[in-house]
């Protein structure tokens, strides 16, 4: 009779227990099933009750069902997972007649998954009990591989319980159920097992992952750390959103986490390690919680032989009296008492625990905070010794720079000083030139008037020889011959004074010209070898000049200026003709090398050959003449009318390109597509304010160099200046349409990208010459040309953006084809690669041939541009 009975209660306790209604397990119903467990020592009777339920027929059956299951296993006697785990199979069925199920389905998946690695895990690991209570010992005397791998399994049932917790809050929250009103209590009522077991686990897993890295190197354990990291702030997450519920308030006590996990790479963290604690509110704290478990079997199977002996005891009809009701109210209202004081004995010990666990946190927070400043007052050590640093720095590079500037100034002085006393020789040189005049000119009449006395002398002397002819003959001519050759003494003694006078002077005069002549020479030769080191250096920027056609004509190249005439005949041969170039180029370095040694020696017989030689290169070179000069004016205003023409085409164009774009593609092309082009966009709009700036220079430019003249006098006057400016917007405007063209083709898939990235280089290049060419006259202190300047560096970052951009596609879009060779065997592996290297070989040699041939067309392009102008000239 009494196995029978019991029996029929554990039935009824089960259908008791599994209803349909949507409201929590209750507690009286569990408990009669797990002393039952105790009696039996084993969970047959449970599950032959289970096995007589339709647990299919409603979720919140099912549901219930796992609930009870979990406690059985944590409470219920020790055979209870041993018993379970042969109907492992009828829990996972379970799992997948619910799993497609809107509500309870998704959380009935995951607390059967649960419960069946949970019954594994027990299966695995038969040390650890259901109620998952392991002494401080036992944990300790495991060895390295049993505690390895019961720590990657304490990490698989922390990630289930989790998981389990994290989809019952997300359906009460899709269902926006309250945790006060039966239904919410219904689903929220196993949480409190979660948070039971997670606090246990949180526990096994830190000590366990502590003990591991004093055996095993941290680099081998880099898995678990990463995996407790993760773990631990779910876990956190669960307590603190767990805590706001006012459901669990009263049932259980949730522990509270730091703010940071332990940190394993730190053994000294284990001593400031404290354990969570958690138990249900009525069976005391950690310290002295005893659970159904840990009451012995025989307590608990005489407890409920007692009870149920009572039970089958008929009992006898009562007396109802006074008495008796007045004892019946007492009891009433001691057992109010007896319940208001366990209510409030539990409340203290809830906030004991509460504070515990905050004092805790914040001696946690304190240590952190602690860590935090002493780390802060390292970086503010290492901060002031870079602060020190870079002030040394600073001053050193104030000193270095102060002398610098000392040293500029002392070679300013220099120079200055140089330069006044090369004018002061050159003024007294200028002067010994005008005296040397002089004395030659004096000579000169001094040459005249001997001359003048040496003629008198010749027709004194003819004379004389007449009278002495004649003395024979005329006696009274005697006196005159004797007058006549005193006349005679008398000016031979002239003439050899002023002959004395004469050279004495000449001497004079030729030694102050040498010595006039020397210093001057020095001076010179000073200065004409600083000009012909520095036409040394220009001779390698000469870029663009037009040979004047004055010294074409003129062989006449003072010391002073073949430094100037050989750079500027080095910067014609390069705007004329690029094929005459290199010749010219090394012929002018060779007359300046010679320059220099023939002005110290004064041997200027090879420079001479030399210089007539670049004479000769210099005047058979073509002469640029591109525009009629009558008409370059109106021209120049013709042509940048057609440049703004033809840039806002291209930019009304892109816009086109830009809505047909969003209509033909979508997806990562569209994406692409909408890069490229607004890019391109943003191109074209820098290089509209670019124009627009250059024409504002270009007013300003001619507003303050015409005079009186018209716009088309002053661009007829300065013809080559305004060449540059047609040559310059013809070049955008073609540029523009190029690159509208390209980026059609691009989109669009019948072009291709590197055409796209070669007409934005072009583009940039074209504006480039017209920045050039417009600010060649402009003032330096312009504020048009500042604002011209700015403008053309945002039309450089918008080519470099539309480069990146263009490339960036190109990845994108390649990314899409992935390169799988899982087909292929080792033979054709090898074949393809060998293809590939071929392959690789002739694109290369290919390149090199293009490279070349670009070349040639670009010599060909120049000289053709050359010819064209020969013909228009």
């Amino acid at each position: 009779m009494d196995r029978e009975s019991f029996l029929k209660d554990q039935l009824e306790a089960v259908q008791k227990a599994l209803t349909k209604y949507e409201m929590p397990l209750k507690p009286k119903h569990a408990r009669r099933l797990i002393l039952g467990t105790h009696r039996e020592k084993n969970a047959a009777v449970f599950w032959n009750a289970v096995n007589r339920m339709q647990l299919e027929k409603n979720p919140v059956i099912s549901w219930k069902f796992c609930h009870l299951l979990h406690k059985l296993l944590r409470d219920g006697h020790r055979k209870v997972p041993e018993d379970s785990y042969r109907f492992m199979k009828r829990v996972g069925m379970l799992s997948q007649f619910w799993k497609h199920l809107p509500g309870y389905g998704g959380c009935i998946e995951q607390y059967c998954k649960l419960l069946v690695e949970r019954l594994e895990f027990h299966k695995r690991n038969p040390i650890v009990p259901g109620s998952l209570q392991l002494p401080e010992n036992q944990i300790t005397a495991l060895d390295l591989d049993s505690s390895f791998a019961l720590s990657i399994e304490m990490l698989d049932q922390m990630d289930n319980l989790l998981e389990l917790q994290n989809r019952v809050f997300d359906n009460l929250e899709a269902l926006r159920w309250s945790s006060l009103v039966p239904q919410g209590q219904c689903l929220l009522a196993p949480l409190i097992l979660c948070i039971l077991d997670t606090s246990k686990l949180y526990d096994y897993l830190v000590k366990i992952i502590f003990k591991l890295h004093a055996q095993i190197p941290a680099d081998a354990l880099i898995g678990h750390r990463d995996r407790f990291k993760d773990i631990f702030r779910r876990t956190k997450k669960f307590y603190e959103e767990s805590s706001n519920l006012q459901y669990f308030k009263y049932l259980v006590s949730i522990p509270t986490l730091p703010n940071a996990p332990p940190n394993f790479l730190s053994a000294s963290d284990l001593d400031s390690y404290r354990t969570p604690h958690a138990y249900l509110h009525g069976e005391g704290s950690e310290g002295d919680d005893r659970s159904v478990a840990e009451v012995t079997e025989e307590s608990l199977v005489d407890l409920y032989e007692e009870s149920a002996h009572i039970q089958s005891q008929p009992s006898p009809t009562p007396t109802v009296s006074e008495r008796d009701e007045q004892m019946l109210g007492l009891q009433r209202a001691l057992e109010d008492e007896r319940f208001a004081k366990e209510r409030l004995i539990a409340e203290a010990r809830s906030r004991i625990e509460q504070y515990e666990n905050r004092l805790a946190q914040i001696q946690g927070d304190f240590e952190h905070a602690r860590r935090e400043a002493d780390e802060n007052k390292e970086e503010l050590d290492r901060v002031k010794e870079l602060m020190t640093r870079d002030t040394q720095r600073a001053l050193s590079e104030d000193a270095r720079v102060r002398e610098i500037e000392g040293r500029t100034v002392l070679a300013e002085d220099r120079f200055a000083k140089m330069k006044a006393v090369y004018e002061r020789f050159r003024a007294e040189h200028v002067t010994a030139l005008q005296k040397l005049s002089e004395l030659q000119k004096q000579l000169e009449t001094s040459e005249k008037d001997r001359m003048d006395k040496e003629q008198e002398l010749r027709e004194l002397r003819r004379n004389l020889e007449s009278a002495e002819k004649q003395q024979s003959a005329l006696d009274d001519s005697r006196f005159l011959a004797d007058d006549l050759r005193s006349q005679l003494a008398k000016a031979d003694l002239q003439m050899e004074q002023l002959q004395k006078e004469l050279s004495e002077t000449q001497r004079e005069n030729l030694k102050k010209l040498e010595d006039q002549r020397k210093s001057a020479l020095q001076l010179c030769v000073v200065g004409i070898k600083k000009m012909l080191e520095k036409g040394l250096e220009d001779i390698n920027n000469a870029t663009t000049i037009t040979f004047p056609p004055r010294k074409s004509r003129s062989p006449d190249f003072s010391g002073h200026c073949v430094s100037t005439a050989v750079v500027n005949c080095a910067s014609a041969a390069y705007t004329a003709s690029i094929q005459h170039f290199d010749h010219i180029n090394e012929l002018c370095k060779e007359i300046l090398s010679v320059s220099l040694n023939a002005y110290q020696n004064w041997n200027f017989f090879e420079l001479k050959s030399l210089i007539d030689k670049l004479l000769g290169a210099i005047t058979n070179l073509p002469v640029q003449n591109d525009v009629d000069k009558e008409k370059v004016g109106s021209e120049v205003d013709l042509e940048m009318r057609r440049m703004d023409e033809a840039i806002r085409l291209a930019v009304e164009k892109i816009e086109e390109i830009q809505r047909r774009a969003r209509q033909s593609s979508d997806g990562i092309r569209l994406e692409v597509n909408e890069a490229i082009l607004g890019c391109c966009q943003q191109l074209m709009n820098a290089i509209m304010i670019l124009v627009s700036r250059s024409r504002e220079l270009q007013e300003e430019i001619v507003a303050a160099g015409r005079g009186g003249a018209s716009p088309a006098e002053f661009y007829k006057r300065n013809h080559q200046w305004t060449e540059g400016l047609l040559s310059a917007a013809k070049a955008v405007g073609v540029a523009a349409r190029v690159l509208v063209t390209a980026a059609d083709e691009a989109v669009a898939g019948t072009g291709k990208f590197e055409s796209l990235i070669v007409a934005a280089q072009e583009i940039a290049a074209s504006t480039a010459q017209l920045f050039v060419s417009s600010r060649v006259k402009a003032d330096r202190d312009s504020n048009r040309l500042s604002a011209l300047s700015v403008a053309s560096r945002n039309v450089n970052q918008s080519t470099a953006q539309v480069v990146a951009s263009v490339k960036n596609a190109q990845a994108t879009l390649n990314d899409k084809d992935v390169l799988d060779f899982s087909h292929l065997s080792l033979h054709e592996a090898k074949k393809e690669e060998m293809e590939s290297q071929v392959k690789m070989l002739e694109l290369e040699q290919e390149l090199t041939r293009e490279r070349a041939r670009l070349a040639e067309l670009r010599k060909a392009h120049y000289h053709m541009a050359q010819i064209v102008a020969t013909n228009k000239s």
